[in-house]
């Protein structure tokens, strides 16, 4: 898809044209160049096709690339559901064209941030921190699994997001574009959180007045209202999409308001009591069986990524606050002590300057773990790999244990990999702020379409015989292995792998420094 920032118009074929002939003429001017010259001009075409298509997003590419790769079964699914996707463009094309203007376009662009990913992991902390434990468990899981089962059905059918053109996608994240379309992850998330919310606002019903409790509602309905029908007015999402998130969403809620209680009382008071370390053994191989049982995708999208960074979170919580329970650290600040996992907080007794100092206490810490565990993490596992010489075979792909990368060379390539994904601040902060792609078309015809895909393809292919070309030593016996170390995707890497088994350790940690970080550091200041 090419962008065009700011305007309505599609990019004609005489531009597309001449931009590819320019890209040609460009590449064999400097054919005599050496490789590094060569590799500086291909990554500078690169950060130009970002910014210009998104034809090699996932779900984008033709019928015969998911036919040579998918299973026979999961090629007839998506083969069923294809042509309903397709269908509703021209719904979505009368509905965008009848309801746009500017003043909607900055509206629904903004509050998708409500529901993404990244709003969320560094949203929830704050509930911990200011007595809403139960609260804040019950997001975190509603969302964790609901991440994670979009994610998986997305990464199983491989869906396309609503063609474009005719339809503009409006989005405030690229990030969000490289997925696939089905289901949509934003109705998964808002459908799970307003659910949660709102049976926690009936259950206060009686103890705050009427007229607050209609605010409350009516927040609730123009939150969940602005993401679901801003998914449709953006272009990012058909009603398909829509509707199986949204049952997703509502299923996760069911799980976590009918048995969820009963659900923690099993992982916190079990037989297996006299043996302390066993629960959280039994923990951790579930939560990282998801992990392995997560379904394998065609193209390079990020939901994989995304599960493996919630799985975290959910490892970190269900860790701390199983200790919480076991040692009743947090019980001494309650006289009726009957929350294990709640931190304590009184604003009557902090007042409004010691609040805010104990939310940016929390903040701190968070960034700090994040920032600090990183290159620590992937310091620390890239030998250890070596030394024990674990085998992780995958298709196409090197484990650590065995590529002939240094230690060096693997702690860079982890660390600029995880750059830009969920929970990265800077990249969050730089998405609300740079309004320069909020409008994004394609190529306005099939003949631009197609034609812009064979000459991305091209370029791919520049890029692997590169590689293979400076990279021999680190390649798979196979020669296939360009392909796969195109993809920054965690899900085409074995799946406990560095990078894999690093991000679970860091959003895990994220958790953990949640809870008992900011537990024990506000007691150390004073700001309990």
């Amino acid at each position: 898809m090419l962008t065009k920032s700011g305007g309505t118009e599609s990019i004609s074929q005489s531009q597309l044209s001449s931009r590819k002939e320019k890209h040609h003429l460009h590449h064999h001017h400097n054919e005599t160049s050496n490789h590094i010259d060569n590799k500086e001009k291909i990554e500078d075409d690169d950060e130009e096709e970002e910014e210009e298509d998104h034809l090699s997003d996932a779900g984008n590419q033709s019928n015969d690339h998911y036919k040579s790769r998918l299973s026979p079964f999961r090629y007839k699914l998506r083969s069923m559901l294809l042509p309903y996707i397709q269908a509703e463009t021209i719904v979505l094309y009368k509905l965008q064209k009848a309801l746009r203007n500017p003043t909607l376009d900055f509206y629904f662009a903004w509050t998708a941030n409500l529901a993404s990913h990244t709003f969320y992991i560094l949203m929830l902390p704050p509930s911990l921190w200011f007595g809403a434990s139960q609260l804040a468990r019950d997001l975190i899981h509603v969302l964790g699994f609901g991440i994670y089962f979009s994610g998986f059905l997305k990464d199983f059918f491989c869906l396309p997001r609503p063609r474009s053109p005719p339809l503009h996608r409006i989005t405030m994240s690229s990030y969000t574009t490289q997925e696939y379309g089905f289901p949509s992850s934003h109705a998964t998330n808002a459908t799970a959180v307003t659910l949660v919310l709102l049976s926690k606002l009936f259950e206060l019903k009686d103890q705050i007045p009427s007229v607050y409790f209609i605010i409350l509602l009516s927040v609730l309905f123009i939150y969940y209202f602005s993401l679901i029908f801003g998914r449709l007015y953006c272009g990012m999402h058909g009603f398909l999409d829509i509707i199986v998130g949204s049952i997703i969403g509502i299923g996760c809620f069911s799980f976590r308001y009918f048995v969820g209680r009963e659900w923690d009382n099993l992982i916190f008071n079990n037989f297996l009591d006299d043996k302390f370390y066993i629960t959280p053994i039994i923990l951790i191989i579930g939560y990282v069986s998801l992990i392995h049982f997560h379904s394998e995708p065609i193209d390079d999208c990020p939901c994989f990524d995304d599960s493996v960074s919630f799985i975290g979170v959910l490892i970190g919580i269900d860790m701390s606050h199983y200790v919480c329970v076991k040692n009743g650290y947090f019980l001494k600040d309650f006289p009726e002590g009957n929350d294990p996992i709640m931190i304590y907080y009184s604003f009557a007794k902090l007042g409004i300057i010691r609040s805010i100092l104990r939310f940016i206490l929390g903040v701190l810490l968070v960034v700090t773990w994040k920032t600090i565990s990183k290159p620590v993490i992937y310091t620390i596992l890239p030998p250890v790999y070596k030394i024990i010489g674990i085998y992780l075979p995958r298709r196409n792909f090197i484990s650590t244990a065995f590529t002939q990368n240094t230690t060096r060379q693997i702690r860079s390539t982890s660390i600029s990999n995880d750059k830009g994904q969920m929970g990265d601040l800077n990249t969050f902060i730089k998405g609300l702020t740079d309004h320069a792609k909020v409008d994004e078309i394609g190529p306005e015809t099939d003949i631009d379409y197609y034609a812009m895909l064979d000459y991305n393809q091209k370029k791919q292919q520049q890029k692997k015989n590169l590689n293979n070309g400076n990279n021999t030593n680190n390649s798979s016996s196979s020669g296939d292995e360009g392909d796969i170390s195109t993809y920054k995707s965690g899900v085409f890497k074995p799946r406990y792998d560095v990078e894999i088994v690093g991000r679970l350790i860091v959003y895990a940690g994220i958790s953990t420094m949640s809870v008992w970080g900011f537990g024990l550091a506000t007691e150390l200041v004073g700001l309990s």
